[in-house]
């Protein structure tokens, strides 16, 4: 593990809330063959959607505070002591009998992902209690920051909480299955500063096609009108493209990546410049430009925050 040196604080206070995991990402080394064994190369690093935003916040210099779950294994201990190092403040971060989650990537030779396998087993047996006994906490921070890792009556408890003390609240869906969580949170119309999908995230919330420009358009709109102030979608190499409920759109592109060694984390760096921007005060589209200037930095990484 390189050396990490946590910068001073001088940023807003942020919470993040969601998973902490350890990734273990295996890289084909040439052309992926399915059903059979692939050489390669295995690494394993901290990870965790809400994990790696909380670390690529506190790097950035933010007040960052983690609520997750960890097991009471080897690995949860390494996530608690590396959280620290990087900065991040763990008073909220608790640990339970079990085993502290996984996400297994597989690789391929560009660095693109294949595949992948998540056991966050711990933050499914979550309840809206474990949220709402933080509430006086919560509602301090400067900005709110959750990943659907969260059990869904815990999102909808959450975005209570943030409303109730006009906190804003950015979600990123984490995938298209786990993005079914935010169901009743936008049924209810719950207030959200920003939610953070990508394009398959995002047709599996609206229900809309999402292939072409007009697409992401209307289907970014289908969210305004549940509630959701900021619709930012990732769109890998080709940037991203940024919603407002005022009416403003625009495409984003990516900024100079340069050779691409590992697109895991990326999206969580694009979150994290996203809702730092936010909570410094910054405009929306100042916010994405932030978020895709520190995704350059995560793909040419090997790990799953870039530290340098």
């Amino acid at each position: 593990m390189p050396k990490i040196i946590a910068p001073k604080i001088t940023g807003p206070k942020i919470i993040v809330l969601g998973g902490a995991n350890l990734d273990i990402k295996s890289r084909i080394a040439g052309k992926a063959v399915p059903r059979t064994s692939n050489p390669g190369s295995n690494v394993t690093s901290a990870g965790g959607v809400a994990r790696n935003i909380a670390e690529n916040l506190a790097l950035a210099g933010a007040d960052v505070a983690l609520f997750s779950i960890v097991g009471n294994d080897a690995m949860g201990d390494r996530l608690r002591r590396e959280a620290r190092a990087s900065g991040i403040d763990t008073t909220l971060l608790a640990w339970r009998r079990g085993a502290t989650g996984s996400y297994n990537a597989i690789l391929d030779a560009k660095g693109e992902l294949v595949i992948a396998v998540s056991d966050m087993r711990l933050m499914d047996a979550l309840t809206p209690a474990d949220i709402e006994r933080h509430a006086q906490t919560l509602a301090a921070a400067d900005l709110l920051v959750a990943d659907c890792n969260l059990p869904g009556p815990c999102l909808t408890a959450l975005a209570r909480i943030a409303a109730d003390a006009g906190r804003p609240l950015v979600i990123d869906p984490v995938s298209v299955p786990k993005a079914a969580r935010l169901g009743a949170v936008l049924k209810a119309r719950l207030p959200l500063a920003a939610l953070t999908p990508n394009r398959d995230e995002l047709a599996a919330l609206t229900r809309r096609p999402v292939a072409s420009a007009r697409d992401l358009a209307a289907a970014a709109q289908a969210l305004h009108a549940r509630g959701v102030d900021q619709v930012l979608v990732g769109l890998g190499k080709a940037g991203c493209f940024l919603s407002g409920a005022d009416g403003r759109q625009q495409a984003i592109p990516a900024r100079g990546r340069g050779r691409i060694l590992d697109v895991t984390g990326a999206g969580d760096a694009m979150v994290a410049g996203f809702a730092l921007g936010l909570a410094s005060g910054r405009s929306a589209l100042q916010s994405a430009r932030k978020g895709q200037e520190m995704a350059s930095r995560a793909v040419r990484s090997a790990r799953s925050v870039a530290t340098g």
